[in-house]
């Protein structure tokens, strides 16, 4: 039978590999966030006459 710190450890090492996947793909995530917020600008700018600003923290369009 293991002993409980073996299972603790193990347990601990198992949940920082699972946690070291998850930042990898919130990184990926905030790149894909960041181009597809340039494309967005882009194509406003193309469509309006009345520049637009995106605020990337809150991913909301506001007018300035």
């Amino acid at each position: 039978m293991a002993s409980p710190s073996n299972t603790y450890r193990a347990a601990y090492e198992e949940a920082d590999a699972e946690l070291g996947k998850i930042v990898k793909e919130v990184e990926q995530l905030r790149a894909r966030q960041s181009q597809v917020v340039k494309v967005a600008e882009a194509l406003k700018s193309l469509v309006s006459d009345e520049p637009v600003a995106i605020d990337t923290q809150r991913s909301q369009w506001a007018t300035r």
